[in-house]
C-alpha cells in the first residue's frame, strides 16, 4: 500500500467527515455529543488506516529480508581429495540450510594447459543439482578424466610441475547460480582456481583487479 494511497483514503474520511457534520448540524435531534462521537470514531479510522499501511510496510521489509538471507544461506564447498588412490578425484558439495527447496547450476570451466576439457554434465551448466530444505548434495569429478582427454595422466602431470607452470597446468572457473520456490535467485562471481599438484589442491584466486565496484578516493 502506498503512502499516495494512504493519504486519499484518510482525506477522504476526513472530508466526508466534514460534510456529515454540516449537514447534521441543522437537524434538531443532533447534538454536540454526537458529532464528537461521529469525530472520534473518523480518526480512530484514520489512525487504523495508517497502522494498516505501516504493518503491511513491515510484512513486505520482512519477508524481502527473508528471501534474501534464505539464497544468501546457501553455499558450495570443493575439495581435492589427498589420501593415496583418491587423490585423483575432487569432491563438490552444495549446502540449503533453508527449509525452502533450491535448485543450483555449476558451470566449472577446466582447461589442461589453457585447452578446454569437460567436467560432465553437473560440472558444465548441463545438469540441475536438486538442494532439498536443510539438506547437503554431494559429487565428485575425476582429475584424471580431465587430464586423459588432453592426453596426459595425473604422474606425467606430477613430473612436469614447477614453479614457472604450476598455475597453468590444470585450472577450472567456477561459476554458481542458485534459485528458490519463490524465483529469488543469486549468481556467485565466478573464482578462478588452479590446481597445485605438488600439494594436491585445488588453489582459489582470493582477489581481482578489475572490480569497478570501489573507488579510491
Amino acid at each position: 500500500m502506498s503512502r499516495a494511497f494512504v493519504w486519499a483514503i484518510a482525506g477522504l474520511i476526513v472530508v466526508g467527515t466534514g460534510l456529515t457534520v454540516l449537514f447534521s448540524v441543522g437537524d434538531t435531534g443532533v447534538t454536540a455529543l454526537d458529532i464528537g462521537t461521529f469525530t472520534v470514531l473518523a480518526v480512530t479510522l484514520i489512525a487504523l488506516v495508517f497502522y494498516a499501511a505501516d504493518t503491511n510496510r513491515q510484512t513486505k521489509i520482512a519477508q524481502a529480508k527473508w528471501e534474501r538471507d534464505a539464497i544468501l544461506s546457501a553455499t558450495y564447498t570443493m575439495r581435492a581429495l589427498s589420501d593415496v588412490g583418491h587423490s585423483e578425484r575432487t569432491i563438490f558439495v552444495l549446502t540449503n540450510p533453508t527449509t525452502m527447496l533450491i535448485r543450483a547450476k555449476v558451470w566449472a570451466d577446466c582447461r589442461v594447459y589453457g585447452r578446454t576439457v569437460d567436467p560432465g554434465n553437473a560440472y558444465n551448466g548441463t545438469d540441475t543439482w536438486i538442494l532439498f530444505p536443510q539438506q547437503t548434495s554431494q559429487g565428485w569429478f575425476s582429475i584424471v578424466d580431465l587430464l586423459a582427454q588432453q592426453g596426459k595422466n595425473f604422474d606425467q602431470m606430477r613430473a612436469e610441475s614447477s614453479s614457472q607452470n604450476s598455475i597453468t597446468q590444470l585450472t577450472l572457473d567456477l561459476t554458481l547460480e542458485f534459485r528458490d520456490e519463490r524465483g529469488t535467485s543469486r549468481r556467485l562471481p565466478t573464482r578462478t582456481h588452479h590446481y597445485s599438484f605438488a600439494d594436491l589442491a585445488w588453489i582459489p584466486v582470493l582477489t581481482r583487479n578489475d572490480d569497478d565496484l570501489w573507488q579510491h578516493g
